[in-house]
């Protein structure tokens, strides 16, 4: 059983995207990731796909996501559910706020394959 307390958290951003692991593999979690961000307003996550399960909650905000050439809305109170191996791309209308969770090991990839190296998966 570890804490991971606030203060440990180390923010990395990308694109208007800014994410910290708060429960990772190497900090202790063996069984499941949490990461915490914010995107600014207008910002989005490159096309992506997970080969496992992601859920983001969002906590503030609002904007809309393409999953599977799908799109849907979210705003705050919101729980994205992004099936695993299904392309999916975020669009942050308003800065928003999340929490997301998937299995820990997974591996992220953009859609030609190329697996992604994201620092706050350490």
């Amino acid at each position: 059983m570890s804490v991971f307390r606030k203060d440990q958290n180390r923010i990395h951003s990308m694109q208007g995207n800014h994410i910290a692991g708060v429960a990772t593999p190497s900090g202790g979690a063996k069984q499941v990731e949490v990461w915490q961000g914010s995107m600014d307003a207008g910002a989005a996550t490159p096309p992506h796909s997970h080969t496992t399960e992601e859920v983001v909650v969002w906590l503030s905000g609002s904007g809309r996501a393409v999953v599977g050439g799908r799109e849907l809305q979210y705003q705050a109170g919101d729980t994205l559910i992004l099936p695993a191996g299904e392309v999916h791309q975020i669009f942050a209308e308003t800065r928003s706020e999340f929490v997301s969770a998937m299995p820990a090991g997974g591996t992220v990839a953009l859609p030609d394959g190329v697996v992604m190296d994201l620092p706050w998966r350490q």
